[in-house]
């Protein structure tokens, strides 16, 4: 078994336990520390703080290895940016969907801008003053609690309503689970037997929509579904082999944007965050600055969010094509786009929908999935975007390495912010505006 392979928790307890100093902190939300020499990846942890640790890679390959990956035990000599977690249940023994909970929120996103800048640096991206890399909160976010509008649960075979461990097959109990939406918590799902077949369950708490609740199995029988009367007006759909079933209510939601109301999928994407819609979508649209007659392609555009935003801006004599791969949702961007003057949606693979246009285009917008851009896409764009491309990413890595290919290729960064979307975990997300050079 691989060391990232996913495994059980069962599985992983036969590493060796060690006894650790963390020191600065790595990629992935797990902080640097060194055993005999090695380095070790510990999980659980906070900067500069003693810990006993179990590795949790493959035995057979710990002699050999250039550094392992271990989990925090105990903390023998706590930092001073640990408090009492925010969430009990999550952690190295429990949930793995708060990984920082455990780390004072100021000292959260101290952190997470020590990674990003060390990203930057690492990949060579000199154009940006790394003294000016600063993770901010979101607007009116003071705890970091309550903002999850997405959230996936696992079921077990005994039908116990749960999350998994981090890199485990294990569910379980949420708790209070604080950094669900409240719509979300008071469906009650951990105190409810979900009908045999269940696997998953995601629940969805839109802005301008009652609460979604899809049920996931690949032969769960739709019929088999018994709605409670906890859950008020709430959409219910089944997700199963043979494809997308509603129970009650639609197979879309409705979310609020500013004056925006856009129809969204119940199963499809989302910004998670409750502010980041609206966050996103004011400041891509003050970066990107599109005047009357401009053209612009929203790339990786699931419903038209930005398009949408940006769209009165170029007016009719301009173009605005929003971009998206998942047939789906480019339906639901040629719906919510229709009322827009000079705004359509495409659904292309967005390297292939730029590879084929005869004509540059004066602006672009692009927000990739974790795995980023990637080379022929930057180079892509680097040579046929005429003024300004606004780059938004939920993947810091992925987004030093396009970077450095943008700067490769003539391009500077003009502006980089970054938002902490993810509070009591190590995601963030970033927006960054290149110009030429």
């Amino acid at each position: 078994m691989a060391a990232d392979d996913p495994r059980s928790r069962a599985s992983r307890t036969g590493g060796p336990v060690i006894t650790v100093t963390t020191t600065v902190p790595a990629t992935g939300g797990t902080f640097v520390a060194r055993h005999e020499g090695r380095v070790v990846f510990v999980r659980g942890s906070a900067p500069h703080e003693t810990v006993t640790a179990r590795v949790i890679d493959d035995p057979a390959t710990l002699e050999s290895a250039r550094f392992w990956r271990a989990e925090t035990i105990d903390v023998l000599e706590p930092s001073v940016d640990r408090v009492p977690s925010i969430w009990p249940e999550a952690g190295t023994d429990g949930v793995g969907g708060a990984d920082w909970a455990h780390i004072a929120l100021p000292a959260q996103r101290r952190i997470a801008t020590d990674v990003l800048a060390e990203l930057l640096q690492r990949a060579k991206v000199t154009s940006f003053p790394l003294e000016d890399v600063q993770v901010e909160p979101a607007p009116h976010d003071e705890d970091g609690l309550g903002w999850r509008t997405r959230v996936r649960f696992a079921v077990d075979a005994d039908g116990l309503v749960g999350m998994r461990g981090w890199r485990s097959h294990e569910v379980f109990p949420v708790g209070e689970n604080p950094l669900a939406a409240p719509a979300i918590r008071e469906l009650d799902l951990p105190s409810w037997t979900p009908p045999e077949g269940t696997e998953a369950i995601d629940a969805v708490a839109p802005s301008a929509d009652a609460p979604a609740v899809v049920l996931i199995g690949r032969d769960l029988d739709p019929g088999a579904v018994r709605i409670p009367g906890s859950w008020g007006e709430a959409h219910v759909l089944v997700q199963n082999a043979r494809g997308l079933h509603v129970v009650r209510g639609a197979e879309t939601v409705r979310e609020k944007v500013g004056d925006l109301e856009l129809v969204v999928g119940a199963t499809g994407f989302w910004q998670v965050h409750r502010s980041a819609a609206t966050l996103l979508g004011d400041v891509v649209a003050q970066d990107l600055a599109v005047r009357a007659g401009d053209s612009v392609w929203d790339l990786f555009g699931g419903v038209g969010l930005f398009a949408a935003r940006i769209g009165p801006a170029a007016g009719a004599d301009g173009e605005v094509v929003s971009v998206e791969g998942n047939r789906r949702a480019g339906h639901l961007a040629a719906q919510n786009l229709a009322g827009i003057p000079g705004a359509s949606a495409r659904t292309s693979d967005a390297a292939d929908w730029v590879r084929q246009q005869k004509r540059g285009v004066d602006r672009v917008v692009l927000d990739p999935p974790r795995a980023g851009a990637g080379g022929e896409l930057m180079e892509l764009l680097a040579e046929r975007v005429r003024e300004r491309i606004v780059y938004v990413s939920c993947e810091p890595s992925t987004l030093a390495r396009d970077l450095a290919i943008a700067e490769q290729r003539g391009w500077r960064i003009e502006d980089l912010r970054a938002f902490d979307l993810y509070p009591h975990t190590h995601h963030l997300e970033t927006v960054v505006v290149l110009e030429r050079a």
